[in-house]
């Protein structure tokens, strides 16, 4: 069972390639590793490199994780609306959801807790290019599950350093916090 409340979190990040789907569920993979977690990261991605579906399922659990594969998401963050369209209706009832408003039209009537926040117009605003909106979901995603605490994610950023410097990849993540805090005022706990 898939739950916050049994320990185990299941989610999944999707979109395209080229938005760096992969890399966003690997920087949480590692964040909850360190922040004490067991946490499994899986990738698939179409035949394409830049363009084809994109996802990265991440689980982060209390104790050790026997399947890597999610059974039903407790949160899903869709960079576009292929990534909407083929994940939505796996998300559990009372579930996540995270989009781009820029790039994803949910439909309502979905018994989950959507999100749509401008996370590409906010990449390209405070970075100057599209390139970040994966750590500014990944922000957004911290922000409003606290499934990992802000401290960690921002460690993972640091370690990995996406692009060669961690500066812009902190700076996309700390506005992916901020967006949360100024839309809904569930700002990360710091």
């Amino acid at each position: 069972m898939s739950t916050a409340a049994t320990g185990r979190y299941e989610l999944r990040l999707a979109g395209k390639g080229g938005q760096g789907i992969v890399l966003a569920g690997l920087l949480l993979a590692e964040a909850a590793i360190l922040a004490g977690k067991h946490a499994t990261h899986a990738q698939t991605y179409g035949p394409e490199s830049r363009g084809g579906a994109s996802k990265a399922d991440v689980i982060i659990s209390d104790g050790p994780i026997d399947y890597l594969w999610p059974s039903e998401l407790d949160a899903l963050v869709a960079l576009s609306q292929e990534g909407w369209d083929r994940n939505s209706r796996q998300v559990r009832h009372g579930g996540l959801v995270v989009v781009d408003s820029e790039n994803v039209a949910c439909p309502g009537g979905v018994d989950v807790e959507q999100c749509a926040f401008p996370i590409t117009a906010i990449a390209k605003q405070r970075l100057g290019t599209a390139v970040g909106a994966n750590v500014v979901a990944l922000g957004v995603l911290v922000a409003l599950s606290h499934v990992v605490p802000v401290e960690a994610a921002e460690q993972a950023i640091a370690a990995r350093r996406p692009g060669g410097s961690a500066e812009p990849s902190l700076r996309a993540f700390r506005a992916g916090l901020d967006l949360v805090e100024t839309a809904v005022g569930k700002g990360p706990r710091r």
